[in-house]
């Protein structure tokens, strides 16, 4: 077996590397890896018409983040085992426990050892930035566009891909999750849902309103043996339910706490808004009145589920509450449209819409990559109609069959067992976070059952017109943003989580706001101000 495996680098000649590279002209390959794209070797097929990458079979070492949903050895997974037989690639994955792959991640790129490709590691925007600038990380732009015709397609279907993975200096270095435009199930996490078996007791409708979702609230929490209130583990999927209604957070939850004003057309922090006060002020409200479960900011999400299967939750925001719950109870849930502020009120925005590229940083190529157009060739399966059926759905005849025009999974590799479970031995999107392409064709989970669509159906007419992915930064931008940024987010989550207990009262909001800009909010909206200018053109 050949290999494709880079050769030993000493950490001193590798930092050598890195400060030629970093002197290059910031061309994002430096000398050695272009000619490497350029002249890929004769055991590479540069064919892209030929699904087999390689003559002879060779092995690529990468490091990979393995979330725990996923099987111990990838090598043993279906769809692994047909990308190998189809390619003639076999990879070595490098698998690291998801939980600890970043700390990894960032002492063998600091130590100058690390290997050609890191993947599904959760590389962060900065980070990307900053080991490209270094020549650590390479330049994709070329193998885009000369070995890549799988992933070309689906930038060209789906116009935000190319926005969301170029970076300040025009260049790409990482492959992104993409969730196809037209796929409306991926794009809709998390929903509101009501139980409609209480609505009826009480003789109600699903609420419309804040006002009518308060009054279900207080009759269920009062009516209702050991019921409790809206029920979720954090916050946070409760302010999303509520951006619309509050008209905050007018370009979706991806971008993170800015949006735009929608009186001056220019970037806004929006954890500083009139609304956003109005909001905390509402769930401060329903907290301290018991309509909210009490231990919001400590339980987890296993309790919150095990409290749903025992028949106790009022409301709640997830995917499917079937999913969660158990058919039994999760079946006795209605899905909630966007309230109203006000019963009289036009039904507002539903702002909990994801991009089309949810996460980057999941991908990204090294300088240590000793055969650039292999690994491009192979990562293009991926994207591709072929290979991305069997990242989600596994093997043809193994796992899935197709039914009335429709790929399904065969129902005894699910019988008795969650969607998770049951694709494990044949899967790998399993724990999200990873380079590849969702679309309704062969995604089938718990974001794509009928009580799901049910809920998606009832929102995607009220959707926002222009969900914005994360930006992206320069590396001084970065630096900023990853200190005095994070505080600024910091600050702004304890003071939810304070406003919501009321151990900070509403009334102080002017000294909570005036606090952002003491901290540096003139610059950090001037980041984004810029960030937004570069994706506008």
């Amino acid at each position: 077996m050949r290999h494709l495996t880079r050769r030993s680098v000493l950490a001193a000649s590798a930092g050598m590397a890195v400060g030629l590279a970093a002197c290059s002209g910031g061309e994002g390959v430096d000398g050695e890896v272009q000619d490497r794209i350029d002249s890929p070797g004769d055991n590479v097929i540069t064919d892209t018409a030929n699904p087999q990458v390689v003559k002879e079979k060779a092995t690529l070492t990468f490091m990979s983040g393995r979330p725990p949903t996923t099987a111990d050895d990838w090598n043993q997974v279906a769809c692994a085992r047909k990308a190998e037989e189809i390619t003639n690639l076999h990879i070595d994955w490098g698998l690291v426990p998801q939980e600890g792959v970043g700390e990894k991640r960032n002492l063998q790129l600091a130590s100058g050892d690390y290997p050609g490709v890191l993947y599904r590691t959760g590389v962060g925007s900065g980070d990307i930035v900053k080991y490209a600038n270094q020549g650590v990380f390479v330049a994709l732009d070329q193998l885009i566009d000369e070995y890549m015709p799988n992933f070309r397609a689906v930038m060209e279907k789906n116009d935000g891909v190319r926005d969301a993975i170029t970076f300040p200096d025009g260049k790409i270095y990482t492959l992104p999750q993409v969730y196809d435009s037209e796929f409306a199930a991926m794009r809709h996490p998390k929903k509101l849902w009501v139980r409609q078996d209480w609505l009826d007791d009480f003789g109600m409708s699903v609420p419309e309103s804040i006002e009518e979702f308060e009054a279900y609230l207080r009759e269920a929490v009062g009516g209702k043996d050991k019921a409790v209130g809206l029920s979720n583990n954090g916050v946070g999927s409760l302010v999303e339910a509520l951006l619309g209604t509050f008209e905050v957070g007018n370009h979706g939850p991806d971008v993170g706490n800015v949006d735009l004003d929608p009186e001056t057309g220019r970037i806004r922090f929006y954890p500083a808004a009139d609304g956003y006060r109005d909001m905390l002020e509402v769930l401060g409200r329903w907290y301290g009145d018991g309509l909210i479960i009490e231990d919001l900011f400590s339980i987890d999400a296993k309790s919150v589920n095990a409290l749903g299967s025992e028949g106790r939750v009022a409301a709640t925001t997830t995917h499917a509450p079937v999913g969660f719950f158990g058919d039994e109870e999760g079946g006795k849930y209605a899905p909630v449209p966007p309230l109203k502020r006000d019963p009289g009120d036009p039904t507002p925005t539903w702002n909990v819409v994801r991009p089309e590229v949810p996460t980057i940083g999941n991908f990204v190529m090294t300088d240590h990559c000793e055969d650039p157009v292999a690994v491009a060739r192979w990562m293009d399966f991926w994207y591709g109609d072929e290979g991305a059926t069997a990242f989600f759905l596994g093997v043809e005849g193994e796992s899935y069959q197709e039914q009335d025009g429709r790929l399904e999974l065969i129902p005894e590799v699910i019988k008795d067992k969650t969607i998770d479970e049951a694709l494990k031995p044949y899967a790998l999107y399993l724990g999200g976070g990873y380079p590849g392409y969702a679309t309704e064709d062969w995604v089938r989970s718990i974001e794509t059952s009928d009580q799901a669509m049910e809920a998606v159906e009832l929102l995607t007419e009220h959707d926002i017109d222009d969900v914005w992915s994360a930006f992206t930064f320069t590396e001084e931008e970065s630096q900023f943003l990853s200190t005095t940024g994070n505080d600024i987010n910091k600050y702004a989550s304890e003071g939810r989580s304070s406003f919501v207990t009321g151990d900070r009262a509403i009334t102080d909001w002017d000294g909570y706001v005036q606090q952002f800009d003491q901290m540096g909010m003139e610059e950090y909206l001037a980041i984004h101000q810029a960030a937004y200018d570069r994706r506008q053109g």
